[in-house]
């Protein structure tokens, strides 16, 4: 099976740091901007990275905070959110949070879980990205990636993403905690996919259990 973090570590010296997401790479930046987080998780849902990163270029050049982010007209706004799906939704929970979060929170995006989780609109994976990535605080966004990898390595039995998550924050500290999110998704993409996985090219092949796994390429 592997140690988690001698497979996380393999992991990482695998993919290349430059592929990792917009929001990964946001985090990174040296000043996380907890609004940019927010507003970039709420628009990355359901959509490819490379739309995401579309979409918050033409965004952020028009709103630097969650009044600017207001004062842009319906329209306007559906329109830079042209390629994502649901756009119209997408519009109204915008702007939705971003009420919410003035209204209740002077501006300022919670730092802590309950607070997160009360503001109608965001999920639990769109609170560990904020926690994780704008205030540094020890979790892991836990998605179908993340789920379907530890159970195929075989270091856990479940489709909870509760216990995924509290299996990760307990095996991984530090950088480890911090880069595993991006790990998880560019090795469920590129090789660790839902079908027939890409098992022969995959730089875990030989300690991986392949719990689940009933074709591989």
């Amino acid at each position: 099976m592997g140690k988690i973090s001698e497979v996380m570590d393999i992991l990482g010296k695998h993919f290349d740091v430059s592929r990792r997401t917009t929001l990964n790479r946001m985090r990174e930046s040296g000043n996380p901007d907890a609004f940019k987080i927010l507003i970039g998780c709420l628009v990355s849902i359901n959509i490819k990275d490379e739309v995401c990163e579309k979409i918050l270029d033409e965004l952020f050049e028009r709103a630097g905070s969650f009044e600017e982010l207001l004062e842009i007209n319906d329209d306007d706004l559906e329109r830079i959110l042209y390629l994502a799906r649901y756009r119209r939704v997408k519009s109204e929970r915008l702007k939705s949070v971003c009420r919410e979060v003035l209204e209740r929170f002077d501006g300022c995006v919670p730092s802590n879980r309950e607070d997160l989780l009360s503001i109608k609109g965001i999920g639990p994976k769109t609170c560990n990205v904020v926690l994780s990535f704008a205030f540094d605080k020890k979790v892991i966004p836990v998605d179908s990636n993340t789920v379907r990898i530890s159970n195929r390595l075989g270091w856990i039995d479940t489709e909870k993403h509760e216990d995924v998550e509290k299996l990760l924050v307990e095996s991984l500290d530090g950088d480890r905690l911090r880069g595993a999110n991006a790990i998880f998704m560019l090795h469920g993409k590129d090789i660790c996919v839902p079908v027939s996985p890409f098992c022969s090219k995959c730089p875990v092949n030989e300690i991986c259990l392949k719990k689940g796994v009933e074709k591989s390429r």
